[in-house]
């Protein structure tokens, strides 16, 4: 059989539904900017605590893809790289980053 991948190592990162990845990438976003320690607060929230944020779990499918953004956020000053993956034009939900930061506030 296949050798285990070594912990830390990202195998290959699964690409999440548009409705999750505008979540996963202005959370990344917020991480990137914020740090690590933004995170434990979303974590240990209501909100962190449900589904809406599983991909910030370790063990998530998503939690890769969310892992790569937040190292692309701290590359790029901030920024999320708009390439041949970027959906048309800039994302417009204006509800996830009160969501991201209503998270961490109430934690």
């Amino acid at each position: 059989g296949e050798a285990a991948p070594q912990s830390g190592e990202v195998t290959g990162v699964i690409r999440p539904p548009p409705s999750l990845k505008e979540r996963i990438e202005k959370t990344a976003q917020f991480v990137a900017k914020h740090g690590k320690s933004f995170e434990s607060r979303i974590m240990s929230s209501e909100q962190g605590q449900s589904q809406k944020f599983a991909f910030m779990k370790a063990t998530d499918p998503y939690n890769a893809y969310y892992e790569l953004k937040i190292r692309e956020c701290e590359e790029n000053g901030g920024e999320l790289l708009v390439g041949a993956e970027a959906e048309a034009g800039p994302a417009t939900g204006d509800d996830a980053p009160t969501t991201v930061a209503a998270a961490a506030a109430t934690a």
